[in-house]
């Protein structure tokens, strides 16, 4: 018997949540009222640029006999970034490194390692970054094709 009674009124709560809604579009629109016309004033108006979305090229790998070693830092305290160039088994290949930086406050910003020439191990690009994270996008041209091989946020410089 209870578990009837309860059956029926959960199907009654149910019911009444089902028509509790409305059914159709019955609401009119509220009148509409005269405003009178007011003084011209003149509003500035603020117009704020997006933040540049970085490139929509995929990351694609070097072919295994074209690898090199790249290693992307953010120091802490100087919220530097550092792209420092290791070598590698593809290092007869490569041609030039270059890095976009987008920051937090600016747009972006592409610096080339070793002045256009051909890297050689130890070489190293330094940004000043933000404090905040900052995006950056590695690319090499190795046998003559252009690999993105890095997009990443780099962090540092905040609190310790």
């Amino acid at each position: 018997m209870k578990c009837v009674l309860f059956l029926l009124s959960a199907l009654l709560i149910l019911l009444c949540a089902l028509f509790s809604g409305c059914i159709g579009d019955t609401a009119t629109p509220p009148p509409a009222t005269m405003v009178p016309p007011a003084e011209s004033t003149t509003v500035p108006v603020i117009v704020t640029m997006p933040t540049p979305a970085p490139t929509t090229e995929r990351i694609r790998m070097l072919p295994a006999e074209r690898q090199v070693n790249l290693v992307l830092t953010k120091d802490r305290p100087t919220s530097e970034i550092h792209l420092q160039y290791q070598g590698g088994p593809g290092e007869i290949y490569l041609t030039r490194v270059t890095m976009r930086v987008y920051t937090s406050d600016t747009d972006y910003q592409e610096y080339i390692m070793s002045k256009g020439k051909k890297p050689v191990p130890g070489d190293e690009i330094i940004v000043q970054g933000t404090r905040a994270g900052d995006r950056c996008e590695v690319f090499v041209i190795s046998a003559g094709t252009r690999y993105k091989v890095m997009d990443q946020p780099v962090f540092g410089g905040m609190y310790y």
